[in-house]
């Protein structure tokens, strides 16, 4: 199931910072009537992980995101090649426990490996079925108290973009609307 080289893998942060900062869905529903017609086709993808992670607060997003179903979500987890890379992302996170430069605390690495967590599992996908991650994350290469999904992608060679480029790439632009008069 290779994915399209231009394919996109969504991280729970691509759903929750537009909602939450530059695409409320009253202000921008382009943004969601875009991922609502693509997530879950060839090319823009997500996984149950990131969709349970949705389900994390009684909100607008998770409401929108039970209505789309979680059958547009990929599961993962039964996916043998997926679980053994996501075994490599596993031990490679381990291997940064440490004091030195780049070293990471123990209690970075398990909030990143923790139950539910979506990040490693959308490593795994990608580095098995390609795709480009889709995150608002940045690195925290220096910060030992965060494991990024960028480092992580970078070290496994997996591309990642922010969601405006993404958009860019998918060639997608919202058109003007005015509020209806009260």
């Amino acid at each position: 199931m290779t994915l399209p080289s231009e394919a996109f893998l969504l991280d729970t942060n691509a759903f929750i910072e537009p909602k939450n900062t530059w695409y409320p869905f009253d202000v921008v529903p382009g943004y969601w009537n875009f991922l609502q017609a693509e997530l879950g086709g060839e090319r823009v993808r997500s996984i149950i992980p990131v969709y349970e992670e949705l389900q994390g607060h009684e909100d607008e997003l998770s409401k929108w995101a039970k209505e789309l179903g979680r059958d547009r979500f990929e599961d993962c987890a039964d996916d043998r090649e997926i679980f053994e890379r996501y075994l490599d992302v596993s031990s490679y996170v381990r291997s940064l426990e440490g004091s030195g430069q780049n070293q990471k605390r123990r209690n970075a690495i398990e909030e990143f490996l923790g139950e539910g967590e979506a990040d490693p599992w959308l490593v795994a996908h990608a580095i098995v079925y390609g795709g480009t991650i889709v995150t608002r994350e940045i690195s925290h290469s220096l910060r030992p108290t965060k494991v990024s999904i960028i480092d992580v992608c970078n070290h496994f060679e997996v591309k990642h973009i922010e969601v405006v480029p993404f958009l860019r790439k998918a060639r997608v632009a919202f058109e003007l609307n005015k509020f209806p008069q009260d």
